[in-house]
């Protein structure tokens, strides 16, 4: 009685693990990419960031910002000032995330004392002299592109599955198609490489220093580099604060304005 009950159990432990590795074997790659955008990064985070750029030559111009940012994927919403050097101090950027309509983005100069709103066609500028558009900043929605799944690699001996998406609209992106490289055990993109109009490779974006900060996979340094221009800008969060109560209110004009 006893050996047929302990071989129910095995059978049950048996059956559940291969039932989930079933499931996790069929995410298709619209599933992986949606879980990448909607995984969990808090309700909000409030950061100190260096951005570095780099020109081919190695000449290096320092950046040091502020950010906060409240919600995730569609509903998300950043604010970002600049803290150093003084000929940007002050200047702020913000955008706020649509679902099913362009985003809202505005640049604040304190120079002229102007609020500028930037427009959906320039989303794919480079924000502020960096090797990040300003779509980067709040993120692409998964819907805007065709995932096909591609097969797995490892990065930094951690599996991770490669999911290529290509723009369901050509004028929607910079690139014709991007690849992605997504951790299996924390959806985190580690990798990405993306190909011009021309299907020539065009950046390569990693992430670096991944670990966890208050129980979030954070990765503290992402690396942006032009492989036609070689210029690569370098971002590292020197600190991070996560769920730190940001609300709405947060995110107006009058705090853009605000400045530091």
């Amino acid at each position: 009685m006893q050996l047929t009950r302990k071989m129910s159990w095995i059978v049950m432990a048996v059956s559940t693990l291969l039932t989930g590795a079933v499931v996790h074997a069929e995410l298709s790659a619209t599933d992986i990419m949606t879980r990448a955008e909607q995984r969990d990064i808090g309700k909000d985070e409030q950061s100190q960031i260096t951005m570095t750029l780099v020109t081919k030559g190695g000449e290096k111009r320092v950046r040091k910002m502020k950010m906060l940012r409240l919600g995730k994927a569609s509903s998300k919403k950043v604010l970002i000032h600049f803290l150093e050097p003084t000929d940007v101090r002050g200047v702020g950027f913000m955008v706020w995330r649509h679902k099913d309509k362009d985003d809202d983005r505005w640049l604040y100069l304190p120079s002229l004392k102007m609020v500028r709103r930037i427009a959906a066609a320039d989303k794919r500028a480079s924000f502020v002299g960096s090797d990040f558009v300003y779509e980067d900043i709040a993120g692409r929605d998964v819907d805007e592109d065709t995932h096909s799944l591609t097969g797995t690699e490892e990065v930094d001996a951690a599996d991770c599955y490669v999911v290529k998406s290509v723009p369901k609209s050509a004028k929607s992106a910079e690139f014709s198609s991007k690849t992605s490289w997504v951790r299996k055990d924390s959806f985190v993109v580690v990798k990405e490489t993306y190909l011009d109009k021309q299907g020539k490779k065009l950046k390569e974006l990693t992430a670096d220093d991944l670990g966890k900060v208050e129980g979030i996979w954070t990765a503290r340094k992402q690396t942006v580099r032009n492989v036609q221009t070689g210029h690569y800008t370098v971002v590292t969060w020197d600190k991070v604060n996560y769920n730190t109560g940001l609300s709405d209110d947060d995110f107006t004009e009058r705090q853009l304005r605000r400045g530091v």
